[in-house]
């Protein structure tokens, strides 16, 4: 190998850990970032999110004008499709963090964009069931919101400028969640299901357009401020460069198996409570269209109202709720799953149309109570899963955390993948009631589990310096 050239004048050697937010903030600027860059980043992001919610209101409505029918086949085909969606994306996101690693997440954003672009003008013209099923397969390349994670990544430095930018992308999502489906029920209000569809195409190419005004050098061997560094074995900035590009030597495979072997049972019990809770999800907006007869308009109001409150509890309670729950996982996991239990048994027994505890209200009042219990859910839920995150990102060590988190990212779509079906299902075979019942007997049976293993399995954390680390990465799992 050729000799390291010494570095020039105008490069400073700094040793590991003496690298300011500040300095870090010029090594990345020098790389081709800006402010104006992250915020653009923001923005596209709260455009997708419109353009994604527009339609989520509407697809009920959609699947049973395409069918023909309201009854339990056009129910069944709102599932299966589901179900595809989150296929494509289970194995689009295996595949596109790879492609990021190579090509860089400027070319990433603008696969995604296109691809958003091309779902939405299939789903524009879905007609008949064929095309609304081949409007879900450019998910497999639709991941606008990884891109855009990856890019923040890139455009800030290490530590909490890092953490408040992934928060504030959480929250131009969020706020786009909120807008979108409010319009998307305006729009498709008189009958039109296809109008807001047109919609999401020009607002998704507009993504595209914007994405290729972000610096060409978004790219996998972009030097962060944690990687221009120089230790003081005297590593050069040439050496530095020379050897970031290097692949890593150990495969996923082998990664993977680490992660698994110190946090897999943490992995499963969300596995297993995320398909639990994905069966009900997948089957409210079945229960508000069937049961409590909501209309187009007033399904995207509601809708939004639950972005808006999910924002809320991310942003205020969830921390407040967190610490008074215990702070640490095992205690926060203690208390939410019988809390959730209880609420799930609640919402069945409210459901019930043999128990009659809401025989005699309007259904206006019916829905209001519903989704009452579904937002308590919702508060508890968010604890529960942030905790459990924070927990796996203590454990493992810090150079797997991104691929931690890469295959929580995919578990979750796992999860999706049969609860919709199995939700309906079991709402089309029984009732709404049985399927709240058994989502509510799985949280008790993961509660005994973790009753009585959790405390030989969990490492205890006595160090206040960890729960303060457990605090942001809590925060960086959410995100």
């Amino acid at each position: 190998a050729s000799r390291a050239r010494p570095p020039p004048p105008s490069v400073r050697l700094i040793p590991f850990g003496q690298m300011s937010i500040t300095e870090g903030a010029r090594v990345v600027a020098s790389t081709g970032g800006s402010g104006r860059d992250v915020w653009l980043i923001y923005v596209l992001m709260a455009l997708h999110a419109v353009c994604y919610q527009l339609q989520t209101p509407l697809e009920p409505y959609l699947v049973d004008h395409v069918v023909g029918e309201k009854g339990p086949m056009a129910t069944a085909m709102f599932a299966r499709l589901q179900s595809f969606h989150h296929v494509a994306q289970l194995l689009g996101s295996l595949a596109f963090g790879t492609m990021l690693d190579r090509f860089g997440c400027r070319l990433g954003l603008l696969i995604s964009y296109s691809s958003c672009a091309l779902a939405f003008l299939l789903l524009a013209n879905s007609t008949t069931l064929t095309v609304l099923f081949l409007s879900k397969i450019p998910g497999l390349l639709s991941h606008p919101f990884l891109c855009s994670q990856t890019a923040i990544s890139q455009l800030t430095p290490d530590g909490p400028e890092r953490v408040a930018a992934f928060g504030k992308l959480v929250t131009a999502y969020t706020l786009g969640g909120i807008i979108g489906p409010l319009a998307g029920g305006m729009l498709g209000g008189n009958g039109d299901y296809y109008r807001s569809a047109r919609y999401a195409v020009v607002g998704s190419l507009i993504g595209v357009v914007g994405s290729w005004f972000l610096p060409k050098k978004m790219e996998r061997n972009i030097v962060r401020a944690s990687d221009a560094l120089v230790d003081e074995a005297g590593r050069t900035a040439d050496h530095t460069a020379a050897t970031a590009d290097k692949p890593e030597t150990r495969s996923w495979k082998a990664t993977a198996s680490e992660i698994l072997g110190l946090v897999g049972w943490l992995i499963l019990l969300k596995l297993v409570i995320n398909t639990a809770s994905g069966m009900t999800q997948s089957a409210q907006a079945i229960v508000l269209k069937n049961e409590l007869h909501l209309g187009q308009s007033d399904m995207g109001i509601l809708m939004s109202i639950q972005f808006a409150f999910a924002a809320v509890v991310s942003g205020v309670i969830l921390g407040p709720l967190t610490r008074a729950l215990g702070g640490r996982a095992r205690p926060v996991v203690m208390k939410c799953l019988p809390i959730i239990a209880v609420s799930y048994f609640i919402q069945a027994m409210l459901r019930s149309t043999s128990v009659g505890l809401l025989d005699g209200l309007s259904p206006l009042v019916q829905t209001y109570i519903f989704i009452s219990v579904s937002m308590f859910i919702m508060i508890f839920a968010f604890s529960l899963g942030t905790s459990i995150t924070a927990e796996c990102t203590s454990i493992v060590p810090k150079e797997v955390k991104g691929t931690l988190l890469g295959m929580e990212h995919s578990m979750y779509a796992g999860s999706r993948i049969l609860s919709p079906t199995m939700g309906i299902s079991i709402m089309n075979a029984t009732s709404s009631c049985a399927l709240y019942s058994i989502t509510a007997s799985v949280y008790v049976a993961a509660f005994m589990v973790w009753a009585s293993c959790s405390s030989r399995i969990l490492p205890d954390k006595t160090s206040g310096e960890k729960d303060q680390k457990d605090s942001v990465e809590l925060r960086e799992g959410r995100s």
